[in-house]
Parts: C-alpha cells; structure tokens; sequence
C-alpha cells in the first residue's frame, strides 16, 4: 500500500454519480499508518477505497431522513479497520450514520467495543455546514466539517482531543434524475 497525499475532492470519483458516504478520516492518522512496518488498513462489507486514503461507504437507508427539514437517520454501510503496531492499535470504523437532530448532525458508528453486536451505536463526530469544497460539488453531493467527540476520542486511543478536525464528511442520501 502506497503512501499518498489526502483526496482534495473525495467526491470526485466514480462513486459521485451514486448515493453514498465520502470521507478520508483523518489524513495524518492514514499516513501513520501506512508508515508503519506492518501498518495496514482496509475496507470491506459495503465501503471501499476510492483513493487517496478516502473511503466511500453505500447508502444504506435513507428513508428515516427529510431533506426538506433536515431531520432524521442517513444509515450508510461498510466496515473500515486500521492496525497497527504488532495489533496494539487498531481501529475500527462500522456502519457511519448521519444523524441529523434539533441540536445538530452528528456521524455515529458502530460502537467497536461491543463488536460484533452492532445495535449499539456511539457519537464519532460532530458535524456542521461549511467544509470548504476543493471544486464543484455533483448534484445532491454535501460536505460537511468533522469534529471529534469525546466518544471518538477513545476510538483513537485519546491521541487526539475533543474538537479535533477530522476530513471533511462528503455524503448524498440520494440522486435526482439526470444529477
């Protein structure tokens, strides 16, 4: 696996002309990774790697979410793990869903320390409007900021703190004819 600079457009991709979730995680913690001797990371069970360290996960349901509010559950599907250091670190990142709440948009996850039970979930970030786009967004495509949680602080063994910047979060809950 190759050492690469972090996607400038995670949308720009083949995966841009269907619905789906967008995001690079958090590019220093990718390049750590694939620095390691025995660094690896990988994608699986509805998430795949569009490049440049930036991982497309599918929709899976969005039939929970009004757009025109916006309220409700965007559920996406796909499983992304990092390890690390003879297995000492290892993350894992399950099923990323937006939620999107009166207060504000937060992308939960599959709460790894319960694995494989999936039903429970914890806040990885927060999410808000205004992620600066590299270039042109396709139609029904939005990008959001990420900022860490406390709950994802532990997903990364607290090496980063509350309100860390993650990448950017490109998401689309579904596409339009002709978009």
């Amino acid at each position: 696996m190759g050492i690469s600079a972090p996607a400038q457009e995670p949308w720009a991709n083949e995966q841009a002309t269907r619905p789906g979730l967008s995001w690079g995680v958090k590019s220093s913690f990718t390049r750590y990774i694939d620095t390691m001797p025995d660094g690896r990371r990988g994608a699986g069970h509805g998430a795949t790697e569009a490049g440049d360290g930036v991982y497309f996960f599918e929709l899976e349901d969005a039939s929970g979410f009004d757009p025109s509010s916006p309220e409700g559950i965007v559920k996406y599907r796909g499983d992304l793990r990092y390890k690390g250091h003879q297995g000492m670190l290892f993350v894992m990142i399950v099923d990323p869903w937006i939620e999107f709440r009166d207060t504000g948009a937060v992308l939960t996850a599959v709460d790894a320390e319960r694995w494989p039970n999936k039903e429970h979930r914890i806040e990885l970030a927060t999410l808000a409007p205004g992620a600066p786009a590299a270039g042109r967004l396709p139609r029904g495509w939005a990008l959001m900021d990420a900022r860490l949680t406390p709950a994802g602080v532990e997903v990364f063994n607290g090496v980063y703190g509350v309100g860390e910047r993650l990448e950017p979060v490109g998401f689309c809950a579904h596409l339009k004819s002709g978009g």
